[in-house]
């Protein structure tokens, strides 16, 4: 009889068990809800979990690329420093695993398994989202794994990705992200590729060449957001796309004048100067270089920022567009000149520009800086910009973040947007 007991025991206590574990399976690496906080990829939710492996071994489970019991999401999301500090010490102890390049033509062999593996599935998507799709190009040179984790975490099928690889990076580089774009009907790698420079005209080529490609592809999209691979979004799609509603048309393109202009950049011809190993060089010359055609004003600016679709065509077509693009060819950083210049020139009549005083006569301020000044030093949250930042995390850093203390913070927003739709034009 107690033989009975036991085997009925034992058969009774399967099925809890198998619950048991599953919800652990299902809620692992969050003290939160996961259904709630999948679509949000922060750089402390993977592990260094094997994912070639498990592609091996047929493990199918979305969440097995986050198992990380040992940090709390929902308070690194919430950007509190001493979990942060937590899953910062937890890597530190930890050894990370990584994809080989060579490694994705293997695993993109079964494309839906793929998608499901590494988080191209795991988003939930509003019909507001739906609505608004977003244009972005990633620029990378090695580091595939880098860039797909980028890329998945700001994925959602109704937007488009364009992909540049440097032309000089490795075969395997090449061949690993044709195989993963080869996944997607909207993330392609971009037609003309570049060998690019530091400091040079080809960075800024590659984003011209991006622009051209999804100007041509997709007739939808709204706004163009250029990211180098090194980056990753603390701001979800949703979050993103109600910032970028509240633009209303507007670019958000930083731009500064008068000392902080750095004048040698521009005030001499610089060329190209090839080396036997290695890649050419950028070299200031003796020669002046001659003024900006079209009256424009010399504005310094980012490599980056945000652009709408009407100011990606003004880019791609106006003439004076390309007459500067062509003047930027002898600077040294023309990428850091090129936005800023033709967003802040308002004679110039960019859409999505700035307008000049008309918006705003009694401050010095353009929209970039104003932007900044109402929104960061109240540490409230808006500008898109700063919503990609370089953490300490798995992955190649090679650069630090715009702001020093890049934080997460809850959007609070819904004030502030009153304020910042009396200063934006209309694009109606």
């Amino acid at each position: 009889m107690p033989k009975i007991a036991r085997r009925v025991a034992f058969l009774l206590i399967i099925p809890v068990i198998f619950c048991f574990v599953w919800i652990i399976n299902h809620y692992s690496g969050c003290g939160c809800d996961s259904k709630k906080l999948s679509f949000v990829q922060t750089t402390f939710l993977r592990s260094s979990f094997n994912r070639t492996q498990a592609q091996k071994e047929n493990v199918r489970n979305k969440n097995n690329a986050r198992l990380v019991a040992a940090v709390d999401c929902k308070r690194i999301v919430e950007g509190q420093k001493d979990e942060i500090a937590n899953a910062t010490a937890w890597m530190a102890n930890h050894s990370k695993i990584t994809i080989p390049d060579a490694e994705y033509l293997n695993l993109t062999s079964d494309c839906k398994a793929y998608k499901k593996v590494h988080g191209f599935l795991d988003f939930i998507v509003t019909e507001e989202e739906k609505q608004f799709p977003i244009a972005y190009s990633i620029l990378m040179y090695q580091e595939v794994e880098q860039m797909e984790r980028l890329l998945s975490a700001i994925y959602r099928p109704h937007n488009i990705y364009c992909i540049h690889v440097d032309l000089s990076s490795p075969k395997e580089v090449h061949s690993a992200v044709n195989a993963i774009t080869g996944c997607f009907e909207n993330v392609f790698v971009v037609f003309k590729k570049e060998t690019v420079v530091y400091a040079g005209f080809s960075r800024l080529q590659v984003d011209i060449n991006c622009m051209t490609d999804l100007l041509q592809k997709n007739g939808e999209w709204k706004y163009f957001i250029n990211l180098p691979s090194q980056q990753y979004p603390i701001k979800t799609n949703q979050e993103i796309v109600k910032i970028l509603q509240i633009y209303n048309g507007a670019n958000n393109i930083e731009g500064v004048t008068g000392n902080r202009v750095v004048p040698d950049r521009f005030k001499y011809v610089h060329k190209y100067i090839p080396h036997d190993k290695g890649k050419a060089t950028i070299h200031r010359t003796n020669v002046t270089k001659s003024d900006p055609p079209h009256n424009i004003t010399i504005v310094k600016g980012s490599a980056y920022g945000i652009f709408s679709r009407s100011f990606v065509r003004f880019v791609i077509h106006d003439e004076r567009a390309q007459d500067l693009l062509e003047w930027c060819k002898e600077v040294y950083s023309p990428d850091e000149y090129y936005w800023a210049m033709l967003n802040h020139n308002p004679h110039l009549g960019a859409p999505g520009g700035y307008a000049g005083h008309k918006l705003y006569p009694q401050t010095e301020f353009t929209l970039a800086q104003l932007t900044y000044d109402v929104v960061f030093k109240r540490e409230l949250f808006l500008d898109l910009l700063f919503s990609f930042c370089t953490l300490s995390c798995y992955g190649v850093i090679y650069h630090r973040p715009v702001l020093p203390n890049c934080t997460l913070m809850t959007p609070k927003y819904t004030s502030l947007a009153t304020q910042l739709k009396l200063m934006l034009p209309s694009m109606e």
